[in-house]
């Protein structure tokens, strides 16, 4: 299916500045010299990661956990942010390292950061994470996760130098409102994407109770 879209010249990049602190170790602050359509120029400031060597910089994943006789739930993390000061409610992610695929990292970062062992099922192409600010991407993968699996039997993070979490097993059914109620119960934040899939389940939901409220 094509859906017609209006020409629209994008602006012309006209050149880099890098003006990152000499001390930066992780990031840069780049500045982007463009000029839109009718001549008027213009700086783009923006963060690009120093590991960045390829289109994507990252993956999340979405590891839905199954048990006889319960609920499917999906396994989130609640991570210390330096820049919030506080936890925020996020899908387990990791950097993509030179070397390692998508789906290498996908499945390692889900048994460091929540010590289960998952099958992944597929992973999507790379998407911006925050796109007026950085030119950062992430690929999202889905993983299930038997938890009558033996080495699923004792899970233990192995958390990295700077990473602060714990570990919480969320019931799919109702996400949206659990993760309010953990946000409104120990004043967390909650990651956009997570929140964005949650509230989408919600909506997904409603349609399919209702189809004449889509139309």
């Amino acid at each position: 299916m094509s859906f017609p879209v209006s020409a629209v010249a994008a602006p012309q990049v006209l050149g880099c500045e890098d003006h990152s602190p000499t001390t930066a170790k992780w990031l840069k602050l780049l500045v982007l010299k463009c000029k839109d359509e009718s001549g008027r120029e213009y700086n783009w400031e923006y963060v690009e990661r120093v590991t960045k060597y390829r289109e994507t910089d990252g993956v999340a994943v979405f590891a839905r956990v199954v048990a006889k006789d319960q609920p499917d739930r999906l396994l989130v993390i609640a991570q210390w942010r330096a820049p919030l000061d506080t936890f925020v409610l996020e899908l387990p992610a990791g950097i993509i390292e030179k070397g390692e695929t998508i789906e290498q990292v996908a499945v390692r970062e889900l048994q460091e950061e929540t010590g289960y062992t998952g099958v992944l099922e597929r992973v999507t192409p790379e998407a911006p994470n925050d796109q007026g600010l950085t030119n950062s991407c992430l690929n999202f993968g889905f993983a299930t996760v038997d938890a009558a699996a033996p080495e699923n039997a004792n899970p233990q993070p192995s958390p990295e130098l700077g990473e602060t979490l714990q570990v919480l097993l969320l019931p799919i059914k109702g996400l949206a409102g659990t993760l309010l109620q953990l946000k409104a119960q120990h004043s967390w934040a909650i990651d956009s994407r997570l929140l964005a899939f949650a509230l989408g389940l919600d909506y997904a939901a409603s349609i399919s109770s209702n189809p004449a409220s889509s139309n």
